[in-house]
């Protein structure tokens, strides 16, 4: 006999979770095995939900692997604006912020060795979900430069870049920092710290530059 709540339609709430839960199962499963060799029926196991339930949510492979990544983009914002309300200076601050945002992400996909097919994956089928995520940073790391220099502790032309250009940057730095031999977390999480401390250190002010940390 089906469960009811597999073949009835769902509401929209209900909806909602189903495709939560599936989208995180997905997740587990293109972070374990990649995206090729993780197939529907595996999703549906995954998620313990009917195959049938999976298809009537989405179409493919491709709709929950979108749907996985603007899931994960969810929480990474969550995490993102909990950063900028943690108190502290802004070298923390930033660091917090960056370790939200990259290594949140990286953490999500790194039980694996699946991040370069990945992130291929999501330049074919998911540009726009990916340009939704890597602008979730751009918009956190923008207000707090903003609110830091509105504030006096730093001045964002002693880097003699433009904001825009300062978190390209960083975006560019902590994509880079997963190359060569994958990192653990930890060790990815202290390279984003790091990053966060140069970056700090050319926008502050003289009178704070000991709240740099180390």
């Amino acid at each position: 006999m089906s469960d009811r709540s597999e073949s009835s339609v769902p509401s929209a709430e209900d909806g909602k979770g189903r495709i939560e839960q599936i989208a995180a199962a997905a997740l587990r499963l293109f972070a374990r095995y990649g995206y090729k060799r993780t197939s529907m029926d595996d999703i549906a196991r995954e998620a313990g939900v009917a195959r049938a339930t999976l298809y009537l949510h989405f179409k493919g492979k491709d709709d929950v692997f979108r749907a996985m990544l603007a899931g994960l983009g969810g929480q990474v914002e969550t995490r993102c604006r909990e950063a900028l309300a943690t108190p502290g200076p802004f070298a923390q601050r930033l660091a917090a912020l960056m370790a939200a945002h990259h290594g949140t992400a990286f953490a999500a996909f790194s039980a694996g060795e699946h991040l370069g097919e990945l992130k291929a994956v999501m330049v074919a089928i998911a540009g726009a979900e990916l340009a939704a995520f890597e602008a979730i940073f751009v918009s956190f790391a923008r207000q707090l430069f903003e609110d830091a220099a509105a504030k006096g502790e730093i001045a964002i032309e002693r880097s003699g870049l433009s904001l825009e250009t300062l978190i390209a940057t960083m975006t560019r730095a902590a994509a880079g920092a997963k190359y060569g031999e994958q990192p653990s977390c930890e060790d990815y999480l202290l390279r984003l710290r790091e990053i966060a401390t140069v970056f700090a250190a050319a926008v502050l002010k003289d009178d704070t530059r000991g709240q740099v940390p180390p």
